[in-house]
């Protein structure tokens, strides 16, 4: 009679994939003794699926932490000792036996059969995450690099831009007219082609620092919302990542804060300059669509509001829009490291990876609304914990 337990369904298709593997292992035998290697990372990008693969679902023998080896899990292929390590440069294939050939076959079987244990938990991934039962990579180092490498290369072309230009003496014969506004006429061009040149510049780096910033505030919100310590109701985790970014920030920060603060002024600069030019141009206002009218011309069809439009001045981003800009930015950056978020941020900036289960969000709050020395006392053993798991020193 078939089974219908779906673990014994998983089992039996992952033995048909992995012929020539069983659990035997050499009592005897040293895991030091048998040769390995590293295979290329894109074969087994998740090296934990295979741990859980031959040790949960085909019972081999297992091994914890080591010395710069997170597990190790041991068995034979084609009656030769194999074992799988995670190592702190990789994941390592042993083998004590076999040629090339046998070893391709070994990787290839086992990549056949993870994709049967990956259809297995697809469902139970699913469910955990609506649970909340999951974590995030904390990744705001990365955007906010990004984002000040934008801004710092705009102020930078902006400033050139309005560099005085040297004064230079022209060489020119005594009494020569002519050689002089000759002279003259060609360093103002050269001068108006490098403010043009810089300018241009200005406005390309600008206009990826918005779309940086942007990118760091989503991120930096759903960090947030497990660094407040407030809990998440079933369901909550993917229906916040789902939300906009004003969604997102109407939770993070009191609306006593946001009606004083930028809220406003940050989906101006939505609408005006990071939409258009993520989205190829167009403005929702449809200032970037013009109708015929006849005898007349090409007239927007947003009308006079065309003159918010980033394409209303021959440079779309100028040097005072950029300032305005990076104003508006340090003013909700204000609301989102002092005050009640001070302490979050803390965690945030200290690269803790959130995890959105209801014992983690306890510990996140605790941390954050305690003595300074609580939030102390998590954060150093926060990065003793992943200073050990990171470089495998158990």
């Amino acid at each position: 009679m078939t089974s219908t337990d779906p673990f014994e369904i998983l089992k039996a298709r992952v033995s048909k994939n992995l012929v020539g593997f069983t659990k035997d292992f050499p009592g005897d035998r040293d895991r030091f003794d048998i040769p390995s290697s590293r295979p290329d990372k894109r074969d087994f990008p998740v090296p934990e699926l295979v741990l859980f693969m031959m040790r949960n679902v085909m019972g081999w023998a297992w091994s914890g932490h080591g010395e710069k080896v997170r597990w190790s899990v041991y068995g034979s292929f084609k009656g030769f000792p194999v074992l799988f390590e995670h190592r702190k440069f990789g994941f390592a294939i042993g083998m004590n036996g076999g040629d090339a050939k046998d070893r391709q076959r070994l990787i290839n079987q086992l990549k056949t059969a993870l994709k049967h244990v990956e259809t297995f938990l697809a469902p139970i991934a699913k469910h955990q995450v609506s649970l909340g039962e999951a974590s995030i990579a904390n990744r705001f180092s990365e955007f906010d690099s990004r984002y000040r490498f934008f801004r710092e290369k705009a102020d930078k072309a902006y400033a050139k831009a309005k560099r005085k230009p040297r004064k230079r003496k022209a060489k020119v014969e005594e009494g020569s007219e002519k050689d002089l506004v000759s002279s003259f006429m060609s360093d103002m061009v050269a001068n108006m082609n490098r403010m043009t040149e810089a300018n241009h510049e200005g406005f390309y780096y600008s206009t990826a620092m918005v779309d940086a910033y942007f990118s760091l505030l989503e991120h930096r919100l759903v960090l947030l919302r497990a660094f407040g310590g407030k809990p998440l109701a079933s369901g909550e985790l993917l229906e916040f990542l789902g939300g906009k970014w004003d969604v997102k920030l109407n939770q993070i920060v009191s609306d006593a804060a946001l009606s004083a603060g930028p809220l406003g002024k940050m989906r101006d600069i939505k609408e005006r300059i990071r939409n258009p030019f993520a989205h190829g141009g167009f403005e929702n206002d449809g200032g970037s669509i013009f109708f015929h009218l006849p005898r007349v011309g090409a007239i927007p069809t947003n009308f006079s509001r065309f003159g918010n439009s980033v394409r209303f001045s021959f440079i779309p981003i100028e040097q005072e829009d950029h300032a305005d800009v990076c104003a508006i930015f340090d003013s909700l950056d204000e609301l989102l490291t002092t005050g009640p978020l001070e302490r979050p941020h803390r965690l945030m900036e200290a690269g803790v990876d959130p995890s959105y289960d209801a014992d983690n969000i306890k510990a996140y709050h605790a941390a954050v609304s305690g003595t300074a020395d609580d939030l102390e006392e998590f954060l150093e053993r926060w990065g003793h914990e992943y200073m050990m798991h990171a470089n495998m020193d158990y």
